[in-house]
């Protein structure tokens, strides 16, 4: 099957390459891969299966989808908001360029875009694993959710196998299975609950912090990628407290004056946020 094609243009500076190095660890195995300067993935939307294809044009401000499955105009909208292709750079440095905690990281890597999320419940599963473990560890058990849960796919790249399992899929599967894959029985439980919780219409749905496990950095993390909410802030999160030299405090005291700083970076705090985690990062890395 040939692929259907999709310009996507942009406004510079734009940094690929940072978004990448993001994308990279936090890649679920056989669902995603970033080889090279090239992602490519599975997804569903609705009752189609589709694969991507997406890289950078050299020398010129778009990217190129490639779409297997649907058509890359279907796909393109989901694409421009995960990859945060809109936003206008300028609006950006006029907002944190200046501040002089976050406005040295902006002249770092003034390209800086909120990576956004292609499934939600894909997302909060993700998260929901990644709480106080590494991004290395969570790496590991997402790929053992989909090993196990998922569903294989064929695809024209051999590290794109499968699919992420539905939301009411996973509700099904009994606690003890989730797990098996190597987390508490606590943790198993708090993703069957956003299971059942994601297989639920919108509008029928409670407050995902009223979810056993589900805390305010859990939530914030998931309105900042999962919805690309711009002035999501996880204020408890070790990283961005480390970056900001609050270590110490102890979680309350630390977290409510992450709270306080950020106040200045509103209403582009997740901008601030990803300039903050990749500012920990070895600089061979951006």
């Amino acid at each position: 099957m040939m692929p259907s094609v999709e310009t996507l243009p942009f406004q510079p500076p734009f940094d690929w390459k940072g978004l990448l190095s993001f994308f990279r660890p936090r890649a679920i195995p056989g669902v995603e891969a970033i080889e090279g300067d090239v992602l490519r993935r599975s997804f569903r939307s609705g009752s189609s299966s589709s694969c991507i294809e997406i890289r950078a044009v050299e020398g010129e401000p778009r990217l190129e989808l490639k779409v297997w499955g649907q058509t890359s105009s279907e796909i393109r909208p989901l694409a421009a908001r995960v990859l945060d292709l809109d936003t206008n750079p300028n609006e950006i440095k006029a907002k944190l360029g200046g501040d002089l905690t976050v406005g040295p990281l902006l002249d770092c890597w003034p390209g800086i875009r909120l990576p956004g999320a292609w499934d939600g419940f894909e997302m909060g599963v993700r998260a929901i694993l990644g709480q106080q473990v590494s991004v290395k560890a969570a790496h590991t058990l997402a790929g053992r959710i989909v090993a196990q849960f998922g569903h294989p796919y064929l695809s024209p790249f051999p590290s794109v196998t499968k699919l992420f399992p539905l939301a009411e899929e996973m509700a099904q599967v009994p606690i003890e299975d989730l797990a098996a894959v190597g987390i508490t029985r606590k943790r198993a439980e708090t993703l069957h609950h956003f299971a059942e919780w994601s297989s639920l219409k919108a509008e029928d749905r409670g407050p995902l912090l009223d979810l056993p496990g589900i805390g305010p950095w859990t939530e914030s993390y998931l309105r900042m990628r999962g919805n690309s909410d711009r002035n999501a802030f996880p204020a408890g999160d070790l990283g961005i407290q480390k970056a900001l030299g609050i270590q110490g405090l102890g979680p309350v005291k630390a977290a409510r004056e992450a709270e306080r700083l950020s106040a200045a970076w509103a209403p582009l705090r997740a901008y601030a946020v990803f300039l903050l985690w990749r500012s920990l990062s070895p600089r061979e890395d951006s």
